[in-house]
């Protein structure tokens, strides 16, 4: 009885370790679909409302982003301080979806270049307002 209960315990380790295991690969495997370049400093270009460009935008470091590797990312204050999030890539949607410390969508970039990535603000916080009519193209950070 005591090794039949040895054996069912060792095979759900195994189990849950292979099963973590192939998730992680899953996850890395999505993130080297992306651009290297999109692991940088982006700063904000421009902003587009209904077609309209949008005027009186702060400039950088107000609103830079910085995506880790690790599916974290930083936007940037104007004194360098910075607030965290993460971020997460849906290879079947292509898009990247980031998410607040409290894990909450607060944005999608379905648009990502080398040279250029577009944000679209989105979750439960915009859904139904002006919002959702917005788009914020940032570019490489080089200064």
């Amino acid at each position: 009885m005591k090794n039949t209960l040895k054996i069912i315990l060792l095979i759900c380790i195994l189990t849950l370790s292979n099963s973590c295991r192939t998730q992680k690969n899953a996850e890395s495997d999505s993130v080297s679909e992306l651009p290297k370049e999109l692991f940088q400093r982006w700063k904000l270009e421009y902003g587009m409302a209904n077609g309209e460009k949008i005027s009186g935008l702060p400039k950088s470091p107000n609103n830079d982003y910085e995506f880790k590797r690790n599916g974290e990312y930083l936007l940037y204050n104007e004194d360098e301080t910075f607030m965290t999030g993460t971020w997460n890539y849906n290879s079947d949607e292509k898009i990247i979806y980031t998410k607040r410390d409290d894990g909450e969508i607060n944005g999608k970039i379905a648009d990502f270049k080398a040279k250029s990535i577009t944000l679209i603000p989105a979750g439960k916080s915009v859904e139904g307002t002006p919002f959702e009519n917005f788009r914020f193209y940032y570019v490489p950070k080089t200064e």
